[in-house]
C-alpha cells in the first residue's frame, strides 16, 4: 500500500543535536505534503513545544504529544483524546522529587509546563540543547508550589519530565518514581526522564489518530529513535523507520534504518520508501 500519513518523533529523529530542522528534512515534507501525505509529529514533549517544530514542516493538522497523552486535531480545535495524572500519583512524584538538587522537573499541563522557582534554575544546566532552552526558557511557568498552582487553576498533568546531567540522580530517581502504582517511567535520552500515566505511550497515541482519521495502519510510516518510541514501534501494519542513531531495541523493532538525525536519516526515509515510490 501507498503510505498516507509520515509519523515522526522529534528529539534525535527529525532535529539534529543543535535542535533544530534541516532544510533537507523539511523540503522532504513539503513534497510527501504536495503528494497528499498527512504529517504528524509524535513526541515526548508538550502540545505548544511540539506546534513550535511541527508547523516548520506544515504537520499543522494533527498533533501526538506528551507520550501520547495528548491527541490534538488542530484542523477542527478538537481534543482527539487526553490523559492525566491522578491527584495522589502527582502528589506522591511531587513528594519524592522535593528534596533534590541539580534537576530540573516540569509538569506537562495544557497551559505549559510548570516548575518551581529551584527547579528552574537547573534549565539551562540539565542536558538540554542550548537552542532548547533558549526558545523555551522564557515560556516556563514558574511558581513556588506546582501543587497549590494546578490545584488553583484547576489544571491536569499529562506528566513529569525530569532532566540532569547527574545520570547517576536520574537511575536513582526513575526507581523511585517507578514504585508509584500507575506511574510509568522511560528515559528518551540519557539525560531525560518521562513519567507518565500507566498505559499511555505513543503506540497508542498512533492507533487512537488512526482511528479518528479512518487510516489503516498499513499505509502509515513511522520513525523513531528512542525509548518513548518503543510501542510505536510494536503496533503491527506501520512501516517502521529507525535512525541510524536510535537505541539497539529500537532498530531491532525496525523495518529499516536509515542516516543518523544528523545527516538528514527523515529526510533518507520520505525519499526512499515515500517520494520514489509515488513517482516510480
Amino acid at each position: 500500500m501507498s503510505i498516507k500519513m509520515i509519523v515522526t518523533d522529534l528529539d534525535g529523529t527529525l532535529l539534529n543535536n543543535r535542535n533544530t530542522i534541516s532544510d533537507k528534512n523539511i523540503q522532504a515534507f513539503r513534497k510527501a505534503i504536495n503528494l497528499g501525505i498527512i504529517p504528524v509529529v509524535a513526541t515526548g514533549r508538550i502540545d505548544s513545544e511540539a506546534f513550535f517544530f511541527a508547523r516548520t514542516i506544515g504537520a499543522t493538522d494533527y498533533l501526538i504529544s506528551g507520550s501520547g497523552g495528548m491527541i490534538k486535531d488542530y484542523k477542527n480545535e478538537t481534543i482527539i483524546h487526553r490523559v492525566e495524572l491522578d491527584n495522589d500519583k502527582i502528589q506522591a512524584f511531587l513528594k519524592i522529587i522535593e528534596p533534590y538538587d541539580e534537576i530540573f522537573a516540569q509538569a506537562y499541563t495544557i497551559q505549559g509546563c510548570v516548575c518551581t522557582e529551584k527547579s528552574f534554575s537547573w534549565m539551562d544546566r540539565s542536558g538540554w540543547a542550548k537552542a532548547h532552552v533558549d526558545e523555551f526558557k522564557e515560556k516556563q511557568i514558574v511558581v513556588t508550589d506546582v501543587h497549590a498552582y494546578i490545584a488553583q487553576k484547576k489544571l491536569g498533568i499529562s506528566k513529569f519530565v525530569l532532566s540532569s546531567k547527574n545520570y547517576a540522580l536520574l537511575d536513582e530517581l526513575m526507581e523511585k518514581v517507578a514504585m508509584i502504582f500507575g506511574v510509568e517511567v522511560v528515559r528518551p535520552m540519557d539525560y531525560c526522564v518521562e513519567c507518565i500515566p500507566a498505559g499511555v505511550d505513543k503506540g497508542f497515541g498512533l492507533i487512537k489518530l488512526c482511528e479518528y482519521l479512518g487510516i489503516d495502519l498499513e499505509t502509515v510510516m513511522v520513525i523513531g529513535d528512542s525509548d518513548n518510541d518503543k510501542e510505536m514501534f510494536e503496533v503491527q501494519g506501520p512501516l517502521k523507520i529507525a535512525m541510524g542513531n536510535a537505541r539497539d531495541s529500537i532498530k531491532e523493532l525496525a523495518t529499516h534504518i536509515v542516516a543518523s538525525n544528523e545527516e538528514d536519516g527523515v529526510a533518507e526515509a520520505i525519499y526512499e520508501f515515500v517520494l520514489d515510490n509515488r513517482e516510480a
